[in-house]
């Protein structure tokens, strides 16, 4: 992360050293977690391309929210400020975003996930068959991922998005749109992104579609 300066406006002293180790201890744990979980990503990707000649993931990004960022969503959320009870209360400062080609693989990746004995699945979130109102679409997962301290075994979770890359092009542009300021005809905009996302699923089911029948031909 690249700043790790505990925020102002944490209740915590903000000159305080104990105050900053906690906070960087805390940043130190979700690292730890997000490097755990892309291995096994890793992983799982060359084993598919072993056994099937392809691969599954097609990129993966990864961050940890800035502190500016935690603070912003506590506020919004009004939850409480507190660096003991901050990891129950937001499971997202750690995120991990798997990009793959076809929709068939979202759900490959997530079995694959769902069979890893020290990583738990908290909680689902399906915005591919179920998507937002906005057009949104794909699939969030919360991951308890064990982490191995001094003082012995932490469970960290982990936010993991897997979603194709036509989804990912149209959430781009989108979260482009919620964020920039002063943008002239946002809502003609974004009533004409909801549109899009409709075309961008169709297009998504019809590469799908043609991907499986292709691969089904090779094994004839």
């Amino acid at each position: 992360m690249a700043n790790e300066n505990l925020p102002a406006q944490f209740p915590n002293d903000p000159t305080s050293l104990k105050a900053i180790d906690q906070f960087r201890a805390l940043m130190l744990n979700y690292r730890s977690a997000v490097q755990v979980v892309e291995t096994k990503i890793h992983y799982l990707d060359q084993e598919y391309q072993i056994q099937n000649g392809h691969t599954l993931v097609d990129s993966l990004q990864s961050r940890i929210k800035s502190p500016e960022s935690i603070i912003e969503k506590v506020q919004r959320k009004h939850l409480a400020l507190n660096l003991q009870t901050l990891p129950d209360q937001m499971h997202d400062i750690a995120g991990i975003r798997v990009i793959v080609r076809f929709e068939d693989d979202i759900l490959s990746m997530e079995r694959r996930l769902e069979k890893q004995p020290d990583i738990k699945i908290l909680k689902r979130k399906d915005y591919v068959s179920k998507p937002k109102p906005n057009g949104y679409r794909s699939l969030h997962l919360i991951l308890a991922v064990p982490v191995f301290l001094a003082a012995g075994v932490q469970e960290v979770t982990v936010e993991v998005q897997i979603r194709t890359i036509a989804m990912n092009f149209w959430a781009s542009l989108e979260h482009e749109l919620s964020y920039k300021k002063n943008v002239h005809h946002q809502d003609e905009l974004r009533r004409e992104l909801i549109a899009k996302a409709e075309l961008v699923h169709q297009l998504d089911q019809d590469m799908n579609g043609i991907k499986n029948q292709i691969r089904a031909e090779e094994n004839i």
